[in-house]
């Protein structure tokens, strides 16, 4: 087992929510926690699913409420009901479990919720206290969350990166469950976002440390995971893949992330983010191959065993193979974008966060030019 004090207190080994759920519980003094949560039932035996095994394994004077999240809602209706939930359970404090939608969810209400006077000692913040366990390997929870307020989609809209839960438990026998697509869409998202913050702008060494090495992982575990869902070893190399991408993310994102939450409002239906990662990579990293030449050799070396490349020449077509591989869109023809719908998509993109750090300024235009290049 690895414990990590990067950022936040992280674990990370298989079954840990067994081993270290109830003593992280207890040292954070929750004894009545909103479990939020969109992680659905995965086998016959409640025992096995991720819910069931979150709440047996809770201490046994531990009273837990649990809060489905509802997918296609505004944020406001969402967070609305954490707190309605989180009132009415008498709560004190957060488990975010499931997907980057339930992480997310309940890292934004926990900074959104006042602690009693009597516990603000513990945390550095007035704010509720939260755990988070991913049940899959698009993300750790660990992401900054990207400021959208009001927009449809996705949720932990704020641009204070310092949203963090307090502990991350990554168990990889969590994401046995996922169907082949979702896995495809988390793989890719966690390869991307690993991408993006090696060749971001910000200076942090380790970050780039740590985005390599996901790269490493997800280009070597991400087909094989996808076309063998039950193969342990390569669902705890994509977790460590996105825990790799959550802590390198902390770097800043690039475009592919600016567009892809740009065009998931644009279409205001619920779509797996990562869906359209394959679509987008290569057009964003051919616009930024001026700004990056820098460092595409170590992006090369990274990929090459993987991917089966030796020049920085084939990192485009190579990762395009990867995405028809795992069955992710290939381009956004689906989306039938029309030229006012893709100008829309752009003015968004130029206003997220991730356009910030991108290796090369992106102006609307440039945005309209990528989605052209991606139909």
């Amino acid at each position: 087992m690895a414990f990590i004090n990067y950022l936040t207190h992280i674990h990370f080994a298989d079954r840990i929510v067994e081993d270290a759920l109830a003593e992280q519980v207890r040292l954070l003094g929750i004894q009545r926690p909103l479990i939020v949560t969109d992680a659905g039932g995965v086998s016959d035996a409640l025992a096995d699913e991720p819910l069931g095994r979150v709440t047996d394994a809770l201490p046994m004077d531990c009273k837990a409420s649990v809060l489905f999240v509802r997918s296609g809602l505004f944020q406001d209706e969402l967070i609305a009901d954490v707190r309605a939930a989180f009132s009415h359970g008498q709560c004190d404090g957060y488990i975010g479990l499931g997907s980057e939608i339930a992480l997310n969810l309940a890292r934004r209400a926990s900074h959104e919720t006042r602690l009693p006077a009597k516990r603000t000692s513990l945390v550095s913040a007035a704010r509720q206290l939260m755990i988070a366990i991913p049940t899959s390997t698009a993300c750790v929870g660990l992401q900054p969350l990207p400021a959208h307020p009001g927009r449809r989609a996705r949720l932990g809209n704020s641009q204070d990166s310092a949203m963090l839960p307090d502990v991350v438990l990554c168990d990889p026998t969590l994401t046995l469950g996922q169907s082949e697509s979702a896995t495809a869409a988390a793989g890719m998202d966690a390869l991307t976002h690993c991408i993006e913050a090696y060749l971001g702008t910000t200076w942090n060494p380790p970050a780039d440390g740590m985005a390599l090495d996901g790269i490493r992982r997800a280009s070597a575990n991400l087909d094989r995971v996808v076309h063998h869902g039950n193969d342990l070893d390569a669902r705890r190399e994509m977790m460590a893949a996105a825990l790799d991408a959550g802590l390198a993310a902390q770097k800043g994102l690039g475009a592919v992330e600016a567009l892809s939450h740009a065009l998931e409002e644009e279409i205001c239906r619920p779509m797996a983010h990562g869906n359209l990662h394959a679509a987008l990579l290569p057009a964003v990293l051919v616009f930024n191959t001026p700004a990056i030449n820098g460092r595409m050799a170590a992006l090369t070396d990274a990929l090459s065993d993987a991917l089966q490349i030796s020049r920085d020449q084939e990192v485009v077509p190579a990762l395009s193979a990867l995405g028809a591989r795992i069955h992710l869109p290939q381009d956004l023809q689906v989306l039938q974008l029309d030229g006012v719908a893709r100008a829309r998509v752009a003015r968004r993109a130029t206003e997220h966060p991730a356009t910030r750090t991108n290796p090369r300024h992106a102006t609307s235009a440039d945005y309209v030019w990528m989605l052209e290049h991606a139909s």
